[in-house]
């Protein structure tokens, strides 16, 4: 069984390199909360991925995403996609987020998984076989009620898996990165909590008055994007691969232009905001 830590408050005798504070101390002002954390983290353990999550109704949600190797953005989308729609129920971290309901405020809660230990082959082959990833580590907070945050840590066979030392150096971190990732999530630094299903909602309308020729899937792209989703967190939103939000954009954007509408993300913004 994986290992669970719950998590008080952060350890006066937690010794943490300077790197590490200040770098938590940008979480809130970062427009990417998922990079500033990931470069949080990296200063006190090697990790390759990050992925942001939140669970309403059950049900995961990717915020967003970052990857040690930026070119590999992707991954944490793809296998995110993956997960959604075929293991998610398996998920150990599930019955944790009813516990934190009931909780909200200061606690959180951890958990180490390595990838022999789930409890799907089919979970394993799809996403940590094909990725190599070897392990995730996670922590879990709810900084308000019935709002339950997940920030995943992974790791792949460049890096290897976390050691037990090195677990021990996330969970003295851990109390501090809830903190910061609470403080960006109440100022509002994720971009799903800006990019409201009202807005969205209010932004395809205004696309089909304006561009009739777009099909529903591009104004659906274009509106997440005047919101400043990236391309990642529309794949996401729309359980799509990212490559297919990039095809929709770039045939949005060329009947936008014939349309004399704006074809980039600024103008999108003002257009629709």
């Amino acid at each position: 069984m994986s290992p669970i830590w719950d998590l008080p408050d952060p350890h006066a005798d937690a010794a943490l390199p300077s790197r590490a504070v200040a770098a938590l101390l940008d979480v809130a002002l970062s427009p990417s909360s998922a990079d500033a954390l990931l470069r949080a983290v990296q200063t006190v353990v090697p990790v390759d991925y990050l992925s942001l999550v939140r669970i309403r109704s059950d049900r995961p949600e990717l915020v967003e995403g970052s990857a040690s190797r930026p070119q590999e953005r992707a991954v944490v989308a793809q296998c995110f996609g993956i997960y959604r729609r075929h293991y998610y129920r398996r998920d150990a971290i599930l019955p944790l987020a009813h516990q934190l309901t009931g909780r909200p405020g200061r606690e959180g809660v951890a958990l180490h998984c390595r990838a022999d230990q789930l409890p799907d082959a089919g979970w394993r082959a799809d996403i940590y076989e094909r990725e190599r990833l070897t392990d995730r580590f996670t922590l879990m907070h709810a900084p308000a009620p019935g709002q339950v945050q997940v920030i995943h840590l992974y790791r792949d066979e460049r890096q290897g898996r976390f050691l037990p030392q090195e677990v021990e150096r996330l969970l003295d971190l851990a109390p501090l990165l809830r903190q910061a990732h609470a403080a960006a999530w109440r100022a509002g630094a994720s971009q799903a909590d800006r990019a409201s299903h009202v807005h969205v909602e209010d932004g395809e309308r205004r696309l089909q008055r304006l561009a009739p020729s777009l099909s529903a899937r591009e104004r659906a792209v274009c509106a997440r994007i005047a919101l400043g989703l990236s391309a990642d967190g529309i794949a996401a939103d729309l359980d799509v691969a990212p490559s297919t939000v990039i095809t929709l954009r770039k045939r949005a954007y060329l009947k936008l232009a014939d349309a004399g509408l704006p074809s980039q993300r600024l103008g999108l913004a003002r257009l629709l905001n």
